[in-house]
């Protein structure tokens, strides 16, 4: 069951949902419709603009490009941003959702990049410090987000050892919705706020069992009333100026949920690799 404490509206305020996944040209409707519920429970509105989604596409996935050509689907309609590539409008009778299309690049130790805001492609397989470094070279907002049982050990360090390199501006952490709940943010997530990194929270949904409907329902909050021709440049702007991190909002997974997904992702995987082979 989704709990969600409604924000007081005391300005304007954008629910963003910070590390999302179609997966599927099949699961899109779903997960708007999931969404919409799931920002109308925290911002309260039922016309405009509803929230945001910043996709994390891996290098395999090309459902934004597909949707560029797909003008509607299931009672959602779709209109490129005028003055931005990499954002469609989506539409459904008065309410809106900025799609943002983003980048989930893999490196070689199974650690993780985003670059939201761009429609580049990005080579999976770098070391992770050359894959943060493609990033921040392509313009990308850049995150490092944080994954189960990756930011341990010789790859914790590595993690640790890049956000000492670069320090703080013009780079976040992600954390998500997946981990377990009761132990709160992972300690180097933590500890990165503690130093002056933005967190940027996300779903970050898994592709099975209707992972999707999770989507809108843990992210942040964005003080700002977004330019429909642009809403992402108005968005990373405001970021950029932040000096800590946005509100966030949403409850991550509660002890059964997370021990399902964390099986259900090793079946997974193994099943599609099976099939790729």
């Amino acid at each position: 069951m989704l709990h969600l404490e409604p924000v007081t509206r005391n300005c304007t305020i954008w629910p963003i949902d910070g590390h999302v996944h179609f997966h599927s040209q099949a699961s899109v409707a779903p997960t708007l419709d999931a969404a919409a519920a799931n920002f109308r429970a925290v911002g309260g509105s039922s016309e405009g603009w509803l929230g945001g989604i910043l996709l994390t596409q891996a290098s395999g996935e090309r459902v934004f490009e597909t949707l560029l050509t797909s003008p509607t689907t299931s009672g959602w309609s779709f209109t490129p941003a005028q003055d931005e590539p990499e954002t469609l409008i989506a539409r459904q009778g008065m309410s809106m959702l900025a799609v943002v299309c983003g980048r989930q690049v893999r490196a070689e130790d199974g650690l993780e990049v985003l670059a939201l805001g761009t429609r580049e492609v990005f080579p999976d397989g770098l070391p992770f410090d050359e894959a943060v470094e493609a990033v921040r070279r392509s313009g990308a907002l850049t995150v490092i987000p944080w994954g189960f049982g990756k930011w341990l050990g010789e790859r914790g360090k590595r993690v640790k050892k890049t956000l000492d390199l670069l320090g703080t501006q013009g780079l976040f952490v992600g954390d998500n919705g997946s981990r377990l709940g009761l132990f709160g943010q992972p300690a180097l997530v933590r500890a990165s706020e503690q130093r002056g990194f933005r967190v940027l929270p996300g779903t970050d949904p898994f592709p099975f069992a209707g992972g999707y409907r999770k989507v809108g329902s843990f992210g942040f909050i964005a003080e700002l009333n977004p330019a429909e021709s642009a809403p992402w440049h108005g968005l990373r702007a405001w970021l950029m100026e932040q000096t800590v991190s946005p509100k966030p909002y949403g409850r991550a997974s509660g002890p059964f949920e997370f021990v399902f997904n964390q099986v259900g992702i090793q079946v997974y995987n193994r099943l599609f690799r099976k099939r790729a082979g």
